[in-house]
């Protein structure tokens, strides 16, 4: 029974280092899907003649559930007509989603300064904030995918290790 609760506890070790792993390439398979997003939304805004909540639902379609959950949200918000900025809708949408996307403290920050100037001028500042808000998450996706490079092996055997230790200290 004694071999079974180490066994056990060394698994579960091991369990989390992976999971903490993949939560590294998660976060860079959700920037780059922004990055694309962002994409889609500059030709959406500089050459198609749609309303923001258009040009958002039409992204939140065609992109990854996870990733366009936070466009959609938005696009349902300006519909809804309860009176919000462009800017507030924003700012509801990613309180909404933060829970669910597994982005840092400076990724949420990139998107919540695009925030500030949505909707609020005219389409040639709109494409000027659509293109820095891409060049910061491309800076963004890079810096974590070079973290999750790194740093992806050492939490698998962190996480081994840590297991390991656990059934040591026990036993």
């Amino acid at each position: 029974m004694k071999n079974i609760g180490a066994i056990l506890v060394f698994v579960a070790g091991t369990v989390v280092g992976w999971l903490y792993s993949l939560l590294l390439q998660k976060r860079v398979k959700i920037l780059c899907s922004l990055i694309q997003c962002f994409q889609w939304l500059e030709t959406e805004v500089g050459y198609a003649d749609v309303t923001l909540a258009e040009a958002f639902g039409r992204i939140g379609r065609r992109v990854d559930p996870e990733t366009g959950m936070l466009f959609s949200s938005f696009a349902a918000e300006l519909n809804e007509e309860r009176g919000l900025t462009a800017a507030e809708a924003w700012q509801q949408s990613l309180a909404a989603c933060r829970d669910r996307l597994t982005l840092q403290g400076e990724d949420w920050a990139v998107l919540e300064d695009f925030g500030h100037t949505l909707g609020s001028t005219d389409r040639e500042h709109q494409l000027n904030a659509i293109r820095q808000t891409l060049e910061k998450l491309k800076l963004q996706a890079e810096a974590a995918a070079a973290f999750r490079k790194n740093n992806e092996r050492l939490y698998r055997y962190l996480g081994m290790a840590g297991g390991a230790l656990i059934v040591i200290l026990l036993y």
